[in-house]
């Protein structure tokens, strides 16, 4: 198969515009083979005819030549919330300078502050020792190192190809040398085993690349699942499982390898959209992306080639309400529901995915400061099985006391108090009660939504894909009555379950890329016209002014 943009293609500074500040982007470092393209060899011993695609590095300059290819290598610039970025490099392969000089400094990248390692092959890793240009200097060269994830395969071949970039401790007398810097963490090569870094959730996807090698590809996003796999020969059913609409749910973005079977992996994964990565001189941007444009008509998937410098901007954060809740004339009381990666008084917990808890450990920035942190501890409601998984991802968090000589630490204190995840057992807290609302998120995965309010009824439900017979029914109006307002996960199905519960209003969070605020809106206006219910896009900042 051969492969490229169609024509009216993006350049390389981005889609749709510059967008706000506030945006997660993937920036396409490279997008090439091992050998890069132009392949040298078409260069310094032309055949007859001379190659079309390597041809043109000779007339077009790398940054308007979409078929100029570095090595295989995605930039994640994380927004966690306003203007805080992160970002997180996979793979730095043998032309990482190149696209460091060319595409950090052309889309303003300022530093690395992760690193992930697909593999151990040279076009994965040959660029280590340049990771010293993207950090800190120092004369002594003592700065703060780069996290770097990676197997254990990966990290024993590493050591002896770089001893240098793996031993800690000079020798002594030794000379300060100033190479990079960075703390090597191994991590499974295990579907069921995430880890995090920068703020974002990854989830291992083991492939086969070439004869029975494992190489690693990786998941991650909430609000927009992405799937990246960059080196591929055939995939285990468990990773296909994981990442395929009829398995782990539908991929906003498929980032995959281009091989000869790619578009057949493509239909039975079946993403929103895909992109292509790891080209060769074979394929023309513009030629085979015009073939592609047939086929994504054809099959109903957006598929196309990527190419250097491309950035998509995407959502990656996540949904979380806070409740102002006045008492009486000047009593205000302040809970929130879900504390995600973009992240008061009080914390209510949805469910355990990073989206509503990798905000815990910024909890104490919103606690008064004590030097020995003997604060008042939040209280943080949470259903049994979020608690058991939170216990796991932030021990620090749930251990009570210090061990005896213990220094002191600077985090969140938080009293954590299990409810049941039923219909029939509502907690107050602040003054307030809250009747869990028990939804699927997923295949079969249990979430929680909350019922609030006397005088205005208010329901929020953030991750649902189908709801239980008495939920639905104690939110509806043919039910226990009509809510004055539901705020509610946006799905495809999603006014359908509107019309079903028939609030006052409706207000829908949890939208992913594909939604234009105003022109969606627009069209839910006229949906809201026609059904007699106020539906409408919510945004980031929104407040509502209710009677509780």
């Amino acid at each position: 198969m051969a492969a490229s943009v169609p024509n009216g293609h993006t350049t390389a500074t981005g889609e749709g515009g510059t967008p706000p500040s506030s945006s997660s982007s993937l920036v396409f470092l490279g997008t090439g083979c091992s050998s890069a393209v132009p392949n040298a060899r078409c260069l310094i011993q032309p055949p007859d005819p001379p190659c079309a695609v390597c041809s043109q590095s000779l007339s077009v300059a790398p940054e308007l030549n979409p078929n100029y290819r570095c090595n295989t290598s995605l930039l994640i610039d994380y927004c966690q919330d306003e203007n805080a970025h992160k970002y997180i490099l996979i793979d730095v392969g043998k032309t990482f300078r190149e696209q460091v000089l060319r595409w950090f400094v052309h889309h303003k990248i300022p530093c690395v502050d992760s690193i992930i390692l697909t593999h151990e092959h040279a076009d994965a890793i040959l660029g280590l020792d340049d990771v010293r240009i993207v950090q800190s200097f120092s004369p002594t060269n003592d700065i703060e190192p780069t996290p770097i994830y990676l197997s254990q395969f990966a990290m024993d071949s590493i050591a002896q190809k770089f001893p240098y970039l793996v031993r800690k401790k000079l020798k002594e007398g030794e000379e300060v040398r100033r190479v990079a810097q960075l703390d090597w963490r191994v991590i499974e090569s295990d579907l069921q085993i995430p880890f995090v870094t920068s703020g974002l959730e990854f989830v291992p996807l083991p492939v086969i690349h070439g004869e029975d090698y494992i190489c690693l590809g990786f998941l991650f996003g909430r609000k927009s699942k992405v799937a990246y796999i960059s080196d591929v020969s055939r995939f285990p059913p468990s990773t296909e499982h994981a990442i395929s609409k009829s398995g782990g749910g539908q991929l906003d973005l498929l980032i995959l390898d281009c091989l000869s079977r790619t578009l057949d992996a493509v239909k039975r994964i079946c993403p929103k959209r895909a992109l292509f990565i790891g080209m060769t001189d074979e394929m023309d941007h513009h030629k085979d992306n015009g073939t592609l444009e047939e086929w994504s008509r054809r099959e109903g998937i957006d598929v196309q080639l990527a190419r250097d410098g491309l950035r998509v901007y995407i959502d990656l954060c996540n949904t979380s309400l806070l409740i102002d809740y006045c008492q009486d004339e000047v009593t205000h009381k302040y809970i929130v529901i879900d504390v995600g990666k973009t992240f008061r008084e009080q914390i209510i917990l949805t469910h355990e995915h990073a989206d509503a808890i990798l905000g815990l450990d910024d909890v104490r920035i919103v606690q008064p400061f004590s030097p020995t942190n003997d604060i008042e501890p939040t209280p943080i409601y949470i259903s049994q099985f979020a608690m058991n998984s939170i216990a796991q991802k932030f021990p620090y968090l749930v251990r009570k006391k210090l061990k005896e000589g213990e220094e002191v630490r600077r985090v969140a204190q938080l009293d954590w108090r299990v409810i049941e995840s039923d219909l029939q057992k509502p907690f107050v807290t602040s003054g307030l009660e809250f009747v869990p609302l028990p939804v699927i998120h997923g295949e079969d995965y249990v979430c929680l939504g909350f019922l609030f309010g006397r005088k205005s009824k208010v329901a929020y439900i953030s991750d649902v894909s189908r709801f239980p017979p008495s939920t639905e029914h104690a939110i509806s109006k043919s039910g226990e009555g009509q809510l004055d307002l539901l705020i509610l996960d946006c799905l495809y199905r999603t006014l359908d379950a509107v019309k079903r519960i028939c609030p006052k209003r409706a207000l829908l969070i949890g939208m992913t890329h594909e939604m234009d605020h105003h022109k969606d809106n627009e069209t839910l206006e006229e949906w809201s016209r026609r059904e007699g219910i106020d539906v409408q896009l919510a945004r980031d900042g929104l407040r509502v002014y209710i009677d509780l």
